[in-house]
């Protein structure tokens, strides 16, 4: 009963870590998802559901992180589940065909390297004692050892370190025990470095975190920060955590933050990743935010209305991929059409391709012809 009532508490814990691709598609936003149930975290890989088994090691932490949960001054039940003991748990799962895959995490125990010692054990006992061969994100500990850091990729499939604010100032709002510069980013670093010189290490790539709506940083300080991660660092993912206040944390009276903010972040991040966009192409309002109405993609072509329309016929697929409506197999469709000599000559036929018509009727010319206005949305 006992381990019960830790599996509860360290599962619900470790909800405030990421760890879900979602594709947050340019015309779509959607809610975030992320939703623990006796351990079990449904991850989305795609169109594909793939359980979890979400956890911390323990939920003690030594770090006064004002947004969290486990925050030194939260005063709440304390748990810890050892080494063994969580290995034991999650092969019970494993086995009985309930998760395919273990997400583990953990509060400081007592210092960063005793911290990944257990965590860096437990993956050990899997893989040697229960020959385990599926997948194992680990957690990184801000301020950890590279020893740990090279053991910790050579036994999981993925890594990732949450640096949770996009500047140093924004993390020295949430927190007085990380240093930025030297936990967070060197670690990073590292991860990065042992990575390109043995792809085998932590294989499925790195990833991190960043709180959103917590401290006074704007969407501009974020996506700056997203961009070169990705740039320099090789970041696989950058997740985003939408800021809840937590009854008994420092930040319990601070606004939520709106998650449509979150969901444009992750558009905009997409359009980096998949559409080959920069920062100097993403709109920004005078204080530094995304309009929260409206996707990133299409606000940024009402931006440049001067460019539009373009016909859909003679369009090159870099001209396709930014007209809002038309993705990236929607525009392959239209070029192969092109390259066969075949005309698109009505709308129905652009959306049988697989385009948003509503969004991208004002922003192309078909059969000679275009809607110049958006009255008609």
């Amino acid at each position: 009963m006992s381990t019960f009532k830790d599996l509860q508490l360290l599962s619900d814990a470790a909800y405030y870590d990421r760890c879900n691709y979602v594709n947050y598609n340019v015309d779509n936003v959607l809610e975030e998802t992320d939703k623990i149930k006796d351990g079990i975290y449904h991850a989305k890989a795609g169109s594909r559901d793939v359980p979890l088994f979400k956890i911390l090691m323990t939920n003690q932490c030594n770090n006064d992180c004002a947004y969290c949960t486990n925050c030194i001054e939260h005063k709440y039940q304390r748990a810890r589940l050892s080494p063994e003991a969580l290995a034991r748990i999650y092969m019970k799962y494993y086995e009985s065909n309930m998760v395919e895959g273990l997400f583990l995490s953990s509060g400081i125990i007592k210092d960063a390297d005793t911290t990944m010692e257990e965590m860096i054990e437990a993956a050990h006992i899997l893989r040697n004692k229960y020959s385990y061969k599926g997948y194992i994100h680990l957690k990184i500990i801000p301020g950890s050892s590279k020893d740990h850091i090279k053991h910790a990729m050579q036994l999981a499939d993925r890594v990732s370190i949450n640096i949770e604010a996009a500047t140093k100032d924004g993390l020295s709002d949430l927190s007085s025990t990380k240093n930025y510069d030297k936990d967070i980013l060197k670690r990073l670093d590292w991860i990065d470095n042992l990575h390109r010189r043995d792809h085998s290490l932590a294989s499925s790539g790195h990833t991190t975190q960043i709180i959103v709506g917590a401290n006074d940083e704007s969407d501009e300080d974020i996506l700056k920060q997203v961009y070169n991660l990705t740039k320099k660092y090789d970041v696989l993912y950058n997740y985003f955590s939408s800021f809840t206040p937590v009854k008994g944390t420092p930040l319990e009276t601070h606004e939520a933050n709106n998650p449509k903010r979150t969901g444009r972040l992750y558009q905009t991040e997409y359009l980096f990743n998949q559409y080959n966009y920069t920062l100097d192409d993403i709109v920004l309002d005078d204080n530094g935010f995304l309009d929260t109405n409206n996707d990133p993609k299409y606000t940024i072509a009402l931006e440049n209305m001067d460019e539009y329309p373009i016909d859909v016929n003679t369009a090159k697929y870099k001209e396709l991929i930014r007209v809002p409506g038309i993705g990236l197999k929607s525009a392959r469709r239209i070029r192969h059409m092109q390259s066969q000599g075949k005309k698109i000559t009505s709308l129905k036929q652009l959306q049988e391709l697989g385009a948003n018509i509503k969004k991208c009727k004002i922003f192309v010319k078909v059969g000679g012809s275009y809607q110049s206005t958006l009255e008609s949305f």
